[in-house]
């Protein structure tokens, strides 16, 4: 009797052994009593199957080549590493632009198994870039020919005298710079009568009639919003100054401008009216008094 093609004969002895028994045993030879045997049937064709092998296969590493001539993206001419077999023998060998390394071409070569590389994927990038960054001999000729370094004269500002700078000031600055600003409104109580006295009838009828209270128009009640400060007075001037030749060239700082009746530290103007202002020109000691000029500020049209 052959096995059916779909069939394969077991190859271990448990399963010849389970096909070696006749096909009427009965259950008795399993380990039950043999009063209570009873006929066990059991298949005639025993399938045997085995499992798919998931083994890693080892990668199949290339043949070791050696360019005769450079190749982009692969290396220069006469570099050794490996490649794809299928490369070398459709490629590269028939237009003889590699050759095969073996042990053989190794020896001829006096070289070892150590010479393999790796493949330069640079190659053509580096190229590139050696030809992009290439000079014209004639460039590379006026590099090396000195320049002559061009000499630019420097003009030099005259300073303006102390007394010149006092005269310019006092003549172009306005006696008074003007600011606008909007006033703090100023909240109006609602006018009061004065007590009547207790007075008859008949002299009540006679006398004048009660005046309202007004509120009071006090320095401090006139505040303005925001301020103008030193710098802002400074920058007016700067602006009335810098169409002259020698008035432009005055040199005037924040701390050149100076209101006068403000406390110490405090260089803001923070209500409506006029303030004067001293602008220095010269050093402290130097014996000339600074310009004196009114700053007023205004209410601004709403």
């Amino acid at each position: 009797m052959t096995a059916s093609a779909l069939t394969k004969w077991p190859t271990c002895l448990a399963c010849l052994r389970r096909l070696a028994q006749p096909f009427g045993a009965t259950a008795a030879s399993h380990g039950e009593p043999r009063a209570r045997a009873v006929p066990v049937a059991r298949p005639f064709v025993h399938i045997q199957t085995r499992a798919a092998s998931h083994r890693m296969r080892l990668q199949d590493q290339g043949v070791v080549v050696r360019l005769l001539e450079d190749i982009p993206k692969f290396g220069r001419k006469h570099a050794i590493f490996r490649t794809e077999r299928g490369r070398m023998r459709n490629e590269w060998f028939p237009k003889n632009k590699a050759e095969y390394m073996t042990p053989a071409r190794f020896q001829e070569l006096g070289l070892t198994r150590d010479a393999i590389g790796e493949v330069d994927r640079t190659f053509v990038i580096l190229s590139a870039l050696d030809v992009a960054t290439r000079k014209a001999p004639e460039e590379q000729k006026m590099e090396e020919e000195p320049v002559p370094e061009i000499q630019i004269p420097q003009v030099k500002v005259q300073d303006v005298t102390p007394e010149t700078a006092h005269a310019l000031l006092s003549e172009l600055i306005p006696n008074t710079l003007t600011f606008h600003r909007e006033p703090v409104p100023i909240p109006v109580p609602q006018p009061k009568l004065a007590e009547e006295p207790k007075v008859s009838p008949l002299i009540a009828r006679r006398a004048p009639a009660p005046t309202p209270q007004t509120p009071s128009t006090d320095k401090a009640e006139r505040a303005i919003f925001g301020s103008v400060s030193s710098t802002d007075i400074l920058n007016q001037i700067k602006a009335l100054i810098s169409g002259h030749e020698d008035a432009s060239r005055i040199v005037l700082g924040p701390s050149s401008v100076k209101i006068v009746g403000l406390a110490d530290g405090n260089d803001r103007i923070r209500h409506l009216g006029r303030w004067e202002i001293e602008i220095a020109v010269a050093r402290a000691g130097s014996g000339l008094e600074p310009v004196r000029k009114l700053v007023e500020i205004l209410p601004s049209a709403q």
